[in-house]
């Protein structure tokens, strides 16, 4: 069984790796809401599940698209408003009763954004609005940043259905899908397939189209999650450097010095990531209170004076006393190290605050795990 000193070892380095991660997902978290990143990435999901891309689709007029496509299902021998900008299923779809205010404060088309055509090789649209980048933000965290799949397939039902009255049948819902404007090729062809698999069943055709939204919205949040992963990564190495939280430092005084261990390792029995009942306020303050916490009790977090700078007589400069060089010569050395430390602290960052926060428990339970029972043969 390990030796308590390196239990508390692995306990506070697995506690500092948990609360750097916890702190940079939380600033992620804050700079994808003020650049409105979750709303962008949903609508442009929903634009690759139901549009070619090949046009350009105007938020503003999503409840004209929406009329645009009714009448020209009642009406096959209908032209659109404007020839030159037919409608697309995704406006049409956003523009109906069921979407057009789902999730978010008025409705889509007050939204002055246009989701430009897409580009096979990459998966977000680009979206042009009016003004400044400051404008478009704010437009972008006003959109919804999530549609529920039964939300979905009660806007294509309604989409497709243009006469309520009478009771729905999936002779209908073909006749109908058949009608879709040339505009929406794809999304229709989509639809007859979906339709094809239903048998002549209204509530499996229903399920069928919940189900293809949900597949394609999972693929849709590993766009996302990819993306901010790399904002993650920036926001860590800010704060790593910011707050001077360097492995190998805080590994040697963990290890050497028994009384900063034991601490850390109180302070990490405590700590934990936030509940789910907690804010984000909430959480980060709490998060800042434990990193402060570890810190407190001796841990070098922080670009205060080192120790061996802090003796009497001791000459050193000021890259000395941050510790990125050492008055006892061999600074080329002392900066690889504080290099690789910084490395180390920004590669933990990768796993996540939910993976290293659950190990200080497993770790803390070899402390009353004795030796391996003999066997009866022994």
């Amino acid at each position: 069984m390990p030796s308590s000193g390196i239990i508390d070892l692995a306990i506070g380095l697995t506690f500092v790796f948990g609360v750097t991660a916890a702190l940079s997902s939380m600033v992620t978290e804050l700079i994808s809401r003020f650049l409105g990143l979750r709303g962008a990435y949903l609508l442009s999901g929903l634009r690759a599940l139901v549009d070619d891309g090949e046009a350009s689709t105007d938020l503003s007029q999503a409840g004209a698209d929406y009329a645009d496509v009714k009448k020209m299902m009642m009406d096959p021998a209908a032209s659109p408003r404007d020839p030159d900008n037919p409608p697309s299923a995704t406006g049409a779809l956003l523009g109906g009763p069921i979407l057009s205010s789902q999730g978010m404060a008025g409705q889509i088309s007050s939204r002055q954004l246009t989701l430009a055509p897409t580009v096979p090789a990459k998966r977000r649209l680009k979206m042009k609005g009016p003004g400044g980048p400051w404008s478009k933000w704010g437009q972008f965290r006003s959109l919804p940043s999530y549609i529920p799949a039964q939300s979905f397939g009660e806007a294509v039902l309604d989409l497709v259905v243009p006469n309520t009255a009478g009771r729905t049948t999936m002779d209908t819902i073909q006749q109908n899908v058949d009608k879709l404007p040339d505009s929406m090729a794809s999304f229709r062809s989509s639809l007859q397939a979906l339709v094809k698999d239903a048998g002549g069943d209204v509530t499996r055709f229903r399920a069928s189209v919940e189900s293809w939204y949900d597949d394609h919205m999972d693929r849709v949040s590993g766009w996302y999650k990819r993306h901010v992963a790399i904002i993650t990564l920036v926001a860590g190495t800010v704060l790593v450097v910011l707050f001077n939280i360097n492995a190998l430092t805080i590994g040697r005084t963990l290890y050497t010095q028994n009384t900063v261990s034991s601490a850390v390792s109180t302070v990490a029995a405590k700590g934990a990531s936030c509940p789910a009942s907690s804010t984000r306020s909430a959480c980060l303050a709490d998060l800042q209170a434990q990193l402060s916490a570890a810190a407190t009790v001796g841990l070098p977090i922080g670009w205060g004076t080192v120790r061996d700078c802090s003796e009497p007589h001791a000459q050193c400069n000021w890259l000395d006393q941050r510790g990125i060089f050492s008055r006892h010569g061999g600074s080329g050395w002392q900066l690889v190290l504080v290099v690789l430390g910084f490395l180390i602290m920004i590669i933990a960052i990768v796993p996540g605050a939910q993976f290293w926060f659950g190990l200080p428990t497993k770790i803390g339970s070899l402390r009353t795990t004795g030796p391996k029972p003999a066997t009866a043969g022994s």
